[in-house]
């Protein structure tokens, strides 16, 4: 049987709470509707997945679901904008509610939202092939409580650690590609100068991201980009370079997956 208890300005579900147990409480479950003192910090952190794809030299090689073999050599993306979103009145009693409250019209949304205290704007360039965590930035929380996170992608112009720079551009990535059954490679490139943001659903408990020390915040919001899953869907021998850009931008976006961790305890 799960008991609800509040640690830190955190609602958390556990099991065996009130036990007397030394363990202490162990979030399980859905995170959404997540419910947070107001004004407790929350910490957004920023990481890849590349799950499904393999090292080979300088690069990051996978299969596509179309049977593409692609191969990253290099690859930067702007973020300029972070915040949770508040569960749409009425609902948040359950994680199907809080999931369709964000999914449904804004799931792709190009723009910044309505601020949030919780909202962060500390634009910052990653490299997709970098695999260190990234501290975003700390926001407040407000007092509603939160089904999502929405994240805003914007033009800037800058290089990261690894050398990959943006030109006032949001995405850019370089590498090759090959045919379904061809060992023939083809440059790829990718680059595009557009805004774009999604409304992700919190989709529930991790454990506390080792990059972060315990005490900076009391909740941290993980944020993880899968780079291998981002060319899904796509007939790479027939896009140009703007429209690559800005579908492999979008899937990135909107393949983003977002989890909560809470300094009190782990999941169980």
């Amino acid at each position: 049987m799960l008991a609800a208890r509040w640690v830190l300005g955190v609602a958390i579900a556990c099991a065996g709470c009130g036990s007397g147990g030394g363990e202490g409480p162990r979030p399980v479950g859905a995170a959404a509707p997540l419910r947070l003192a107001e004004g407790s910090l929350v910490a957004y952190l920023l990481t890849w997945s590349w799950d499904g794809a393999r090292r080979e030299g300088e690069s990051w090689v996978f299969e596509t679901d179309r049977g593409y073999t692609v191969g990253i050599s290099s690859a930067a993306l702007a973020i300029g904008r972070v915040e949770l979103v508040p569960c749409e009145p009425g609902r948040g009693g359950s994680l199907g509610d809080a999931v369709s409250s964000l999914l449904v019209a804004t799931a792709h949304a190009g723009h910044s939202r309505v601020a949030d205290g919780s909202a962060v704007s500390s634009p910052a360039i990653g490299s997709l092939l970098e695999p260190e965590a990234q501290l975003y930035g700390r926001g407040f929380a407000g007092p509603e409580p939160y089904c999502g996170l929405h994240m805003l992608a914007v033009p800037l112009a800058g290089e990261t650690e690894d050398g990959a720079a943006l030109a006032r551009e949001s995405l850019a990535l370089t590498g090759y590609w090959s045919a379904p059954g061809d060992s023939e490679r083809h440059e790829l490139r990718a680059r595009i100068n557009l805004q774009d943001g999604s409304t992700r659903p919190l989709l529930g408990w991790t454990a506390w991201p080792t990059a972060l020390q315990r005490g900076r915040a009391p909740v941290a919001v993980v944020i993880t980009r899968r780079p291998a899953r981002a060319f899904d869907g796509l007939e790479l021998a027939a896009m140009s370079e703007l429209d690559l850009g800005f579908a492999v931008l979008g899937n990135l976006m909107q393949g983003a997956q977002v989890e909560v961790a809470s300094a009190a305890g782990d999941p169980g």
